[in-house]
């Protein structure tokens, strides 16, 4: 015998909290049954960085792939448009990323880390012998530059003329893109005279721009932009990714190895979450046993013997 029963009255059985409990835990339970927080999503560019540097922090190499594969143009310019691509750049940019791998092991947060990074990179421009410091010039006239869209060239050219001080505050904003604020705690300087110095430096910019012929629509921070192209060689990146497992050994720690992620927790809450979840499933599965058979008009019927 057949009876019709509105959909309504069903779902009525399985509430709107549940609905949201059953669509986590199943997530959860697709992903091995973790806790929140406890698997951050690497694959992609798109990923909390805070979750990121934490599986740094866990010695997991794929987080430091992550994070070096979203940092790595930025350091990359930070560094070589303060003192070039010389034995001396290499060295800098290849030590800043060792110190992100050591301080790992010390830093008691994900944000104590990014702190330590970043006021390691600051402070690499100032053991750089003076004799180093070669002002490169272009061979470049504003009519060729005017004519081939090459401002951008002229731009680095002209930020390769600023104070040292200058470079660093106007690159942790407009390359690394830090606010005054965290550019203030990094450098341990106050904020007003943070803001005070990148808004010197790019008047200064903007002036040796207009004196050199650049057209005035042309925005400093266009002209930096187009100029962002600019990344490390692959030889460098191979020797970076290649050298984290030696980095981990020498703070006497070893790559923590892949996680088989079929399978989650044992015990304790996350053992109970899973249990939960495949009853929850259980249940699921019985109302869409029910639901198979829904018509067009919202209702569906049951088959009886």
């Amino acid at each position: 015998m057949e009876y019709s029963v509105p959909t309504q009255r069903v779902a009525g059985e399985f509430r709107t909290w549940q609905w949201i409990l059953l669509f986590s835990f199943l997530q959860m339970d697709k992903m091995g049954a973790l806790l929140p927080g406890e698997r951050a999503e690497v694959s992609s560019r798109r990923f909390d960085t805070d979750a990121v540097l934490h599986k740094i922090m866990e010695k997991e190499q794929e987080a430091f792939e992550a994070f070096y594969e979203r940092y790595r143009g930025r350091v990359y310019r930070f560094i070589v448009r303060q003192y070039g691509t010389s034995d001396f750049g290499k060295a800098a940019y290849y030590s800043s990323w060792r110190h992100l791998v050591i301080s790992s092991r010390s830093s008691k947060t994900p944000k104590e880390l990014k702190l330590n990074f970043f006021r390691y990179l600051g402070q690499a421009s100032q053991s750089m012998p003076p004799s180093k410091q070669v002002e490169s010039q272009t061979s470049y006239l504003p009519r060729d530059i005017e004519e081939d869209g090459k401002w951008s060239v002229v731009f680095i050219e002209k930020f390769k003329q600023l104070p040292d001080a200058m470079k660093k505050r106007f690159l942790f904003k407009h390359e690394i893109g830090l606010s005054s604020t965290a550019i203030a705690r990094i450098l341990e300087d106050k904020k007003k005279h943070i803001e005070k110095s990148i808004e010197e430096a790019e008047r200064m910019l903007r002036f040796n721009m207009d004196d050199a012929g650049c057209p005035s629509d042309l925005s400093l921070d266009k002209l930096y932009r187009e100029s962002r192209v600019v990344k490390p060689p692959a030889a460098w990146d191979k020797e970076i990714l290649d050298s984290f497992s030696i980095w981990l050994k020498q703070t006497g720690n070893s790559p923590k190895p892949v996680k088989d992620r079929g399978e989650g927790p044992k015990g304790g809450l996350g053992e109970k979450f899973s249990s939960w979840a495949d009853q929850l499933k259980a249940r699921a599965t019985q109302l869409q046993a029910k639901l198979s058979g829904k018509d067009k008009d919202s209702e569906f019927s049951v088959s009886q013997n």
